[in-house]
């Protein structure tokens, strides 16, 4: 068990390049337009989701946690609305958005104590 916390810290330490690196994305994507609020909040929210999951399986919570965390990013594409590829880029960069930003919250207030 101590092994699956490590990879959840080896994650957590790394995020910080992770929302740096989306966020870059997101201003690219922003300079060829096509927002979709609805999109973006429901993938960061499904992003967050996914982590939360995924951060119990490595705890030791059972491993269904792993099953819904992988499954979950599904949700992201189902509920979405794409009309166009740019539609799908900005969902699927706001997913992992969401992950490393939820992963960078768990570094800063777990990991920091």
């Amino acid at each position: 068990m101590q092994e699956t916390q490590k990879i959840g810290e080896s994650l957590a330490n790394k995020a910080i390049w992770a929302v740096l690196g989306c966020g870059a994305l997101f201003a690219i994507l922003a300079v060829n337009g096509g927002l979709n609020i609805a999109n973006v909040a429901l993938s960061l929210s499904v992003g967050g989701l996914s982590a939360a999951l995924l951060l119990a399986y490595w705890h030791g919570k059972g491993g269904s946690f792993f099953i819904f965390g992988l499954g979950a990013p599904m949700l992201a594409i189902i509920f979405s609305d794409l009309p166009d590829f740019l539609s799908l880029a900005w969902v699927i960069n706001s997913f992992f958005g969401g992950f490393a930003l939820l992963l960078l919250l768990y570094k800063l207030a777990v990991l920091r104590k």
